[in-house]
């Protein structure tokens, strides 16, 4: 946690960077609506890439993991200085878990395995599986720039801003992050512990805190909550990932998707 700050100036000057465009046919349906992604696109090595709707109404080029010829089952390399341990992000395809047997489980970073083997090829993560602010900056861009946007200089309300204009723990969106940190410290957040840190705006983790948002949550840290958790084309009703039914009673909520920043980077354990 000690190394968000630099994290962050250094998200100033590669956001965007990192993600291959690939020459993918270009996709429209009815639901495109400027900000959305949606995946399914086909790109290089079996994967499987996102594409953005526009302004104009139609969906931009496919958005692909950049493809290293690296054998051996561990996925990933040299992070670009992780929010937490600014190491080696690893993701290895041996752990499997919700999302394939290539998949680094609930809250790992997905990747996508070739045929096994000395010289396999392996799709490297598209972003830093230790690092949920670098997913949010790369996947949630518009709810990432609202959020900068709202800070102590602007905010909501008197004392309400998501992030900080200083880095200074004093947003709403730093300090959520902060709490699920912690749980990550312990192992997996799952989606209960993750909408109590939400619902207690980062005060705590026990899942009874459940209200879904609280009252004083700005609607930019709503909006960057939901892009980080929901399902990849939820347009209509954002926030469906807290519903109860995500979270039974049972006790055991559901896994995270694919191609969220819940399940890419910012959950699963360090």
């Amino acid at each position: 946690m000690n190394s968000k700050r630099s994290m962050w100036k250094l998200l100033l000057g590669v956001a965007g960077v990192g993600l291959l465009v690939t020459n993918c046919t270009l996709k429209t349906d009815d639901g495109c609506t400027p900000g959305k992604k949606k995946s399914g696109c086909d790109c290089p090595g079996n994967a499987v890439g996102y594409q953005t709707c526009q302004d104009d109404g139609t969906y931009d080029a496919c958005e692909c993991p950049p493809i290293s010829n690296a054998g051996g089952s561990n996925v990933g390399g040299e992070s670009n200085g992780g929010a937490s341990n600014g190491g080696t992000a690893s993701g290895g395809a041996t752990n499997a878990g919700e999302g394939g047997a290539a998949s680094a489980g609930e809250g790992g970073a997905t990747s996508s395995a070739g045929e096994g083997g000395e010289g396999g090829e392996v799709i490297a993560p598209i972003v830093d599986p230790n690092d949920c602010y670098d997913c949010l900056n790369k996947f949630c861009t518009l709810e990432w720039d609202a959020c900068a946007a709202e800070d102590e200089k602007n905010p909501q309300s008197p004392g309400d801003y998501c992030l900080s204009s200083k880095l200074d723990n004093s947003g709403q969106i730093e300090k959520i992050i902060n709490c699920i940190e912690a749980e990550r410290d312990k192992g997996l957040a799952k989606r209960d512990v993750v909408r109590a840190c939400g619902s207690s705006l980062g005060e705590s983790s026990d899942p009874s805190f459940f209200e879904w948002p609280p009252p004083r949550m700005t609607a930019a840290t709503e909006g960057l909550m939901n892009c980080m958790a929901d399902a990849p084309d939820e347009v209509d009703l954002p926030g469906r990932w807290a519903d109860s039914t995500n979270i039974p009673a049972s006790g055991s909520p559901k896994p995270w998707l694919d191609m969220t920043c819940a399940k890419l980077s910012c959950t699963s354990a360090h």
